[in-house]
């Protein structure tokens, strides 16, 4: 069974590590060979330290037993500012072996609530638009394409966004 859990600072370390194996596992000829195998933990861990201590990042880890599986984050766009949108997913990283168990879709209720909560009704992600899994997954929980990639910009920095619209 896997379990949801709201992370704290002490989780940094861990978001980093799992976001290093999501990396390893997805991004490969996306990302610069060197961006993957020479990943700097130390100073992941005390980026996601800073996030995670502002209290407008929101961080959630799925652990199955004593292994995170994946982790999830929301709030103010951690990359400067998309239209009129405040919300952004800034994360959302599962290993490939939990794909396809409900964990984004998990996610996605958890922000959902969070929106109906703060009377928001709408989103937005980034995504790389070479990860065609994270594409077509984002389409399917009902993701508009709201820009093109350009691709005059590295692989890395092929990113297209998502809007989501909760029709309230």
């Amino acid at each position: 069974m896997i379990k949801l859990q709201k992370a704290d600072v002490g989780d940094a370390a861990t978001i980093a590590r799992t976001r290093q194996q999501v990396w390893q596992q997805t991004y490969r000829g996306i990302y610069p060979d060197a961006k993957l195998d020479d990943y700097d933990l130390t100073l992941y861990t005390e980026q996601d330290r800073i996030k995670i201590a502002d209290s407008t990042n929101h961080y959630f880890l799925f652990w199955d037993e004593d292994v995170c599986v994946g982790y999830f984050s929301f709030g103010p766009y951690h990359y400067g500012s998309y239209k009129d949108f405040y919300l952004c997913i800034n994360h959302l990283y599962i290993l490939d072996g939990y794909k396809g168990r409900g964990l984004g879709r998990c996610a996605f209720d958890t922000i959902i609530e969070y929106c109906r909560q703060e009377g928001r009704n709408k989103f937005f992600c980034g995504c790389n638009a070479n990860n065609l899994p994270a594409v077509a997954f984002y389409r399917h929980m009902g993701g508009i394409q709201g820009d093109m990639p350009d691709i005059s910009l590295p692989a890395e920095d092929h990113t297209i966004h998502f809007e989501f619209y909760l029709g309230e």
